[in-house]
């Protein structure tokens, strides 16, 4: 390698800024994880001195032949280093060799132009298998009389994993774990086969950056494959490529090495070339800061996406809607998808409403449901069919309603949902699916006038006249987990505050005719709030209706036509071929049968122009 020069006095600056009695005793590492080894720290013997540096009075030490230096350290992380070392020599070096573990790296360094001028010179690259103590020695083994060099440190600098990541021929880059460089002196690249990520991140400091080269420039989509320990979310990254950045909310996933592809955010390489993309801690919200398997570059669609959360739907091809019997009623999802499909032509996105009526994420049932013919039906029965059969790329989840099981508030049953809500994104996240949560709709003691109870009862077979407020507490707790980097879109308070305002002129408006399940406009209400978290034009979210959404496009009608439909064909026969236990349910058509209805569907929502 070429050495790289640089005057006598920005060495001395450079060995000033270290504390002289930090320097002699031990060698140091800084906060991106390199490990610097002074010579004052190191253990000598042969022909070696120790020579100060005119006007500063530090010291480097002067080697002949057989004069070796030897450290021992302790290294914090494992992982693969650049081996450095900076030296003055009149004129080339015979032979300078240094053994790191059982490995030698040997250099006959180039002449600097004196004892005075210093370079640095890059000695080979190594890897450290764990973080036990390991010595490094350094011989000088073949200098002739007269010719000494003079070493002022060796540095172990954090080196790439991999290689450079290339595009590939579809625009696509990806950017796996093993091809980091990581900045740390904790954080670290995890080879285990159920890894494979970088892990260890408990220090904010750290961080990690790839190199990969670009030949079809454009617009990215940037998606970061991220795990996190339940109750660990919240911390605050950023993502880096040149001057962009890209903030985000690490999300709780259940678990470090559960995976959930994160969409962050777009970012513009406009040239062909070598970039780098760093992903840095802002904010350490807990015990750790999240585990990153890989970060996925995407060439962007024509049109802008203009949320996150629409980052998350435009791509997706399949997104299950899991639910109960409001889900299963299906009014607000074809308004949803519709849009998406008017928004984003070249979205291929298909919406599964596999809602199930009465069903719990709780696992909770009332006594007497449905007149003591059958237990409510829980989600997590069905739900490592659902992720196995249905293969979703996102999960839109609205659960709460049943899981009070229509009773006063009680921190039980409000920790069984919140059980339920979290096993649900760690299974969800064992397989790399993103879950979006809604919060409950509105309960409405109105249209039940003399059918609710009053508190204080020991058993309600009807509904507790003010199980709104237990919903209330439901759906705070779902938007509180936002600081956990969960995605949770807020349908209870906008149908509260709707209500009431409406109720201000028409005492006896109603959401939903008896009071649990939403209609038309309820189910407006709630596709209006989606699409606003979507970005969708503000003018379409002022109407107390779908007419201008469905207006905006002459396609509109149509669209919604074929989205209903295509909807329908696969509710019942997918629900059927997945299998649950409520009762009652039709089978649909056969799934087969079904799918290749859907598909003809399908083919008629974007034809060729």
């Amino acid at each position: 390698m070429i050495p790289v020069r640089f005057p006598l006095l920005v060495l001395a600056l450079a060995l000033a800024s270290i504390p002289s009695a930090l320097r002699a005793a031990a060698p140091l590492q800084s906060s991106d994880g390199e490990i610097v080894f002074p010579v004052d720290a190191a253990k000598m013997s042969g022909t070696t001195r120790l020579v100060p540096i005119p006007k500063t009075g530090e010291q480097v030490v002067e080697l002949n032949s057989g004069g070796t230096l030897e450290w021992t350290y302790k290294p914090t992380r494992w992982g693969r280093y650049d081996l450095l070392m900076t030296y003055a020599v009149s004129q080339q070096q015979p032979g300078i060799q240094i053994r790191v573990l059982d490995t030698d790296y040997t250099q006959k360094p180039a002449g600097t132009g004196g004892l005075d001028r210093y370079s640095s010179v890059t000695m080979g690259r190594l890897y450290l298998p764990t973080s036990e103590p390991f010595s490094i020695r350094l011989a000088c083994s073949e200098a002739t009389a007269g010719v000494p060099i003079r070493v002022a440190k060796l540095v172990l600098r954090p080196a790439p994993e991999g290689h450079p990541e290339a595009q590939s021929g579809t625009g696509r880059i990806e950017l796996p774990a093993h091809s980091a460089t990581t900045h740390s002196v904790m954080m670290r690249y995890e080879p285990a086969t159920n890894k494979n990520c970088l892990g260890y991140w408990v220090n904010p400091s750290d961080w990690a950056d790839w190199t990969f080269e670009v030949e079809q420039p454009g617009t990215f989509d940037v998606q970061v494959w991220q795990g996190c320990g339940r109750t660990q979310g919240g911390s605050e990254a950023v993502i880096q490529v040149g001057q962009q950045q890209l903030p985000f909310i690490v999300e709780e996933t259940g678990h470090f090495q559960y995976f959930v592809p994160r969409q962050i955010g777009r970012v513009i390489l406009d040239k062909p070339g070598s970039y780098t993309l760093a992903i840095k801690p802002r904010t350490k919200k807990a015990g750790a800061i999240m585990d990153i398997q890989r970060i996925v570059l995407t060439p962007a669609p024509t049109l802008a996406v203009p949320t996150a959360t629409a980052r998350d739907f435009v791509p997706a091809r399949r997104i299950v809607v899991l639910g109960d019997s409001i889900t299963y009623a299906g009014g607000w999802l074809p308004l949803v998808e519709t849009w998406l499909h008017l928004q984003f032509p070249e979205s291929k996105v298909q919406f599964l409403n596999l809602g199930l009526p009465s069903e719990t994420v709780s696992g909770l049932s009332e006594p007497g449901h449905a007149g003591g013919s059958f237990p409510r039906p829980t989600l997590l029965e069905r739900l490592d069919r659902v992720l196995e059969q249905a293969k979703p790329d996102l999960i839109v989840a609205c659960y709460g309603m049943n899981d009070g099981i229509y009773h006063p508030f009680s921190e039980e049953r409000f920790q069984k949902f919140q059980d339920g809500i979290r096993e649900l994104r760690e299974k969800a996240g064992k397989v790399g699916v993103r879950v979006i949560h809604l919060t409950p709709p509105v309960f409405d003691p109105l249209p039940l006038a003399g059918q609710t109870l009053p508190a204080g009862k020991e058993e309600y077979r009807s509904p507790f006249e003010g199980y709104n407020t237990v919903l209330d507490r439901y759906a705070d707790w779902l938007v509180a987990q936002r600081a956990y980097g969960w995605e949770v879109i807020d349908i209870h308070g906008p149908m509260n505050r709707f209500l009431a305002e409406k109720r201000k002129t028409d005492p006896k408006f109603l959401l939903a005719g008896d009071g649990v399940h939403a209609n038309d406009q309820g189910h407006w209400i709630i596709a209006r709030e989606v699409l606003r978290q979507l970005g969708a034009d503000p003018t379409l979210l002022e109407s107390d209706t779908p007419d201008r959404l469905i207006a905006s496009s002459p396609r509109g009608k149509a669209v919604l036509d074929q989205v209903t439909r295509r909807q329908t064909v696969m509710k019942d026969p997918l629900l059927t071929a997945i299998g649950h236990k409520r009762p009652g349910m039709g089978a649909g058509k056969p799934l087969a049968e079904a799918e290749a209805e859907a598909s003809r569907i399908g083919a008629q929502l974007n034809p060729p122009d």
